[in-house]
């Protein structure tokens, strides 16, 4: 706990108990080049790695790479910037060379790219890096298919890294193989092979030695229930709400005009490589308001009759549709490669010409239906929605999520007709309008000088808007943007103006507002389209199977989990529309896709998971019980100690306040650090900056700190003046004494890593002969000290068989944890033995079982040229027997050495390797 004091101090995070403990476990010493964080969802996984991160920096060991969905790649920039001042860039296309360009001088950022990045880069990818973390590494699970692209691609780019991290609630799902592929994405021979590891725990799990696959994980998994961490994170539930509206006939007339259109088997408005993808988008703006999908059927027409007018057509990598368009959705169509064209322009001229016209006379019809039934609901969404926050006591605050900017300002301009517009604030990609520049230049005026100004004006117009709408507002209407990156946890109330049909993407809007810090229950409304059978079976399919809406906290593990990639369900459904014409066929094939899924969801596979996983560690509660009491006492004495050593190294730099909570630094110490206002984090001061323990400031303190000389000296100690007196130094009053101080530092291999651990050695005696331990010198040195003499020498010599005593009692805990280290990984050997031993059976017995089919079929032919024949077989079999045996035991040697590795550095680990440096020594006296 001590190790991470400095980390948490310096995060913006309140850390709980099982993410200290997870954060430890994938620091500790392991001679696996992985681990799996795999806590419940909704643990926070993500500060648990941010932790590690913050070590590794901390450690000057900064090569690092984040691989994540490409929907979440901002929003761990944004918690890597605000909770542990962690620097990063996201890894693209168009700034891959700059950032992945060999550098002499340590890396400056973390880099943070997405999985299909990897795929696409993975040969650049393919380095030296610290660590790499992959967040929803479910995705990898497929690894054991060895057709899995991305994951293959991101395994090659995890062994050259020298810790991988991978963070999932679902390390599986659905087959036991899959954990054989996540943990092989990381360390291919952790199971000895996939054919061992079918044969011990898949064909014969309950054959003897077949049960250790739970002991054997829990080296490199940890898995929090959120029965074992209730006791410190409050879940708040959703309180969902579904109102349907029944659309008018002009509005039921435009999509069925436009559904038609999109249904033709050719049009001449979409390259061929687009064209599922163009209407996939077409028919969420349809979805979202008659003003939104105007706009994109304008848009559509004008691009074709451009083509028309010039003469060329364009390439299949077609144009972007518009602004609103999700990261998937770019993804998508850059991935589109082909540009061929299957039409010469000039023979089909007058029928593109129709079909814009067409478009043009959709978007006319779109455009005469002034007032959507959708919108009329809304106005009713937000009064019944007020009430019930109301009752529950959450403040008035709700926001409505949009796909479209068009919509977006549509919304707005309703509610303030309708008396809404009181609090209204707008959220969007471009975020450009005069309102949001008023919003953002007052905000600068206010956190002039502060750490919350980053000075990277997209990052500061978001955090601008989010302040302006938790101090001052009452409705935030954003569109995608606002799904990602941003902390609502002060908003009780979500409402879904256009749903998406990614589920992954609901729960991350959702997960906007119920997150750590929500103190109420989450409102969360969705309007039901009564006049669209499509519609209703997206929000049936994500209501009642997915239980989106009314989990405990967070999504359903089994669902999100067995989804692994949320566009590619998205299509699914796109494809569902495109193809289905009646209410018959779109019930029969929503049917399908809900079998599909539901069969992810059994329950001989969750009682597997609760064998293998939950678990993992049954002395758990007591761990957690003991670092949520050790946890404030920790940081609490390390803010007091860096305290006191700041302010006496800054004495002639900087104005300490009352309390020395806060100060102010008059003459910066180096040119790179700011001077004015600094405060701890215990007192968060507004427009001042944050003290730091590994800011450029905090070091130079500690720094200087360590260079202080400490010679022989006799001192003098207040009892009467000293605001942290004991009990202890009370009795001491009037007597004299010595102390010394050592630093006592062991130096221990764990797999090809060096580990050094330190801890202080403290002892002293009365002049009356009486011992004093750690704790009473502590409280001693917490005393004020009066009075400084010189002294020509101090005797101390009776105090060395004391912190001989106290390294002996250190050195056998160090000894006993690092021999136990070397027994379990000796263990690990041994179950890679029995996985090698499974394998071999298996494949003796198939050749076995063979060869005596061929001498049964010998005996039974009286065929001379058949009984040589299989006389021939019987050979061949006996001869893969035969080298078989001889590569099993090669193997097998091999192994054997690795586990009388581990045995000498057992026995290595009992001498050890320590150093005892002197600190200092002292004559004191209390009066």
């Amino acid at each position: 706990m001590g190790k991470l004091a400095g980390l948490l101090f310096d995060a913006q995070i309140e850390p709980k108990p099982h993410q200290i403990d997870a954060a430890l476990f994938a620091l500790q010493a392991s001679s696996s080049p992985g681990v799996i964080l795999a806590d419940e969802v909704g643990l926070g996984k993500t500060i648990e790695a941010g932790i590690v991160l913050c070590q590794y920096w901390a450690e000057r060991k900064r090569k690092i790479l984040i691989i994540a969905p490409s929907s979440l790649r901002q929003q761990w920039q944004q918690e890597l910037d605000e909770k542990f001042a962690l620097p990063s860039r996201l890894l693209e296309r168009k700034n891959k060379n700059e950032l992945l360009k060999p550098h002499s001088t340590l890396p400056t950022h973390i880099l943070i790219c997405s999985y299909e990045f990897v795929q696409r880069n993975k040969n650049e990818l393919i380095r030296h890096w610290d660590v790499v973390v992959a967040d929803e590494a479910h995705r990898l699970r497929s690894f054991w298919k060895k057709d899995a692209k991305i994951a293959q691609s991101v395994s090659e780019v995890m062994r050259s890294s020298r810790k991988s991290l991978l963070l999932t609630a679902t390390p599986l799902q659905n087959r036991l193989e899959e954990l054989y592929g996540l943990v092989s994405v990381f360390d291919q021979n952790f199971f000895h092979s996939f054919e061992g590891f079918r044969e011990r725990y898949i064909e014969h799990p309950y054959n003897t030695n077949n049960d250790d696959l739970s002991k054997r994980i829990s080296h490199l998994v940890k898995r929090t229930l959120r029965s074992e961490a209730q006791k410190y994170i409050r879940f708040t539930e959703r309180i969902p709400r579904t109102l349907g509206f029944m659309p008018s006939s002009e509005e039921r007339e435009l999509y069925d005009k436009v559904n038609t259109y999109l249904q033709r088997p050719f049009l001449y408005a979409f390259a061929k490589s687009q064209r599922h993808l163009s209407a996939l988008i077409i028919r969420k703006r349809l979805g979202s308001s008659t003003y939104a999908v105007a706009t994109t059927l304008e848009a559509i027409a004008s691009r074709l009759e451009a083509e028309i007018k010039s003469g060329q057509i364009r390439n299949n990598r077609g144009v972007l549709l518009d602004d609103d368009m999700t990261a998937e959705e770019l993804e998508a169509f850059e991935g589109d490669s082909e540009d061929a064209t299957d039409f010469p322009l000039l023979s089909h001229r007058q029928e593109m010409i129709d079909e814009a016209r067409e478009l043009r006379s959709y978007a006319e019809l779109a455009r005469s239906i002034r007032v959507n039934q959708k919108a009329i609901k809304l106005i009713e969404a937000l009064t019944l929605g007020f009430e019930k926050l109301r009752e529950i006591g959450a403040p008035q605050k709700a926001i409505i999520f949009t796909d479209s900017t068009v919509t977006q300002e549509y919304l707005a301009e309703t509610l303030r007709n309708s008396g809404w517009g009181d609090g209204l604030v707008l959220f969007n990609g471009a975020n450009s309008s005069p309102e949001t520049r008023a919003i953002y230049q007052q905000w600068l005026a206010t956190n002039e000088g502060s750490d919350l100004v980053t000075g990277v004006q997209s990052v500061d117009i978001r955090k601008a808007l989010v302040d302006e709408f938790r101090e001052r507002g009452t409705i935030m209407i954003a569109t995608e943007a606002a799904a990602e990156g941003i902390n609502l946890q002060f908003c009780s109330m979500l409402v879904n103006y256009d749903l998406p049909w990614n589920p992954q993407r609901v729960e991350q809007r959702i997960g906007r507002v119920h997150r750590y810090g929500q103190k109420h229950n989450v409102v969360v409304v969705n309007f039901s389209n009564q006049g669209n059978v499509a519609e209703e079976r997206i929000l049936e399919l994500l209501t009642d199977k997915f239980k989106l809406f009314t989990s405990v906290f967070g999504a359903s593990d089994d669902v999100l989990g067995s989804i692994e990639d949320g566009f590619n369900f998205e299509k699914k459904i796109g494809e569902i529309l495109q193809n289905c014409k009646t209410s018959d066929e779109i019930n029969a094939a929503f049917e399908e896709l809900e079998t599909q899924y539901q069969s992810e969801i059994q329950a001989e596979m969750q009682a597997t998971r609760a064998r293998v996983f939950d678990n993992l560690d049954p002395n758990v509660r007591d761990k957690l019980k003991n670092y949520d009491a050790e946890k404030d006492s920790v940081l609490t004495k390390f803010e007091r100690l860096l305290l006191q050593v700041t302010r006496r190294e800054l004495n002639d730099l900087a104005v300490f306040d009352d309390g020395a909570h806060s100060f102010t630094l008059q003459r910066p110490p180096a040119p790179d650090i700011p001077q004015g206002r600094y405060f701890f984090k215990s007192k968060p001061e507004k427009g001042a900056h944050q003290y730091r323990f590994t800011s450029d400031l905090g070091q130079y303190v500690v720094t200087s700190a360590l260079s202080n000389p400490t010679p022989e000296r006799e001192l003098l100690f207040s009892h009467s003046t000293s605001k942290r007196a004991s009990a202890t130094t009370e009795a001491l009053i009037g007597q004299q004494g010595v102390l010394r101080i050592e630093l006592l530092t062991f130096s221990m291999q764990a797999g090809t890593d060096i580990v050094k651990e330190s801890y202080i050695l403290a002892a002293g005696i009365t002049k009356q002969g009486e011992h004093l331990d750690a704790e009473q010198i502590e409280q001693i040195l917490d005393l004020n000290c009066v009075e400084v003499g010189s002294v020509e020498r101090i005797d101390s010599t009776t105090i060395t068989p004391l912190l001989a005593s106290q390294a002996s009692s250190i050195q056998e805990e160090v000894q006993t944890r690092s021999a136990t280290y070397a027994i379990e990984q000796s263990d690990l050997i041994d179950s890679r033995l029995k996985d090698h031993k499974a394998e071999f059976d298996a494949e003796i017995r198939n050749i076995n079982q063979k060869e005596e089919r061929a001498r049964s079929l010998e005996r039974r032919t009286t065929d001379l040229t058949e009984r040589l024949r299989y006389r021939k077989e019987i050979r061949r079999y006996s001869r893969q027997a035969d080298d078989l045996y001889e590569t099993y035991r090669e193997e097998r040697s091999q192994l054997d050495r690795q586990a009388e590795e581990y045995i000498d550095m057992m026995e290595a680990a009992l001498g050890g390797t320590s150093k005892q440096e002197h600190i200092f020594t002292i004559r004191w006296s209390i009066c």
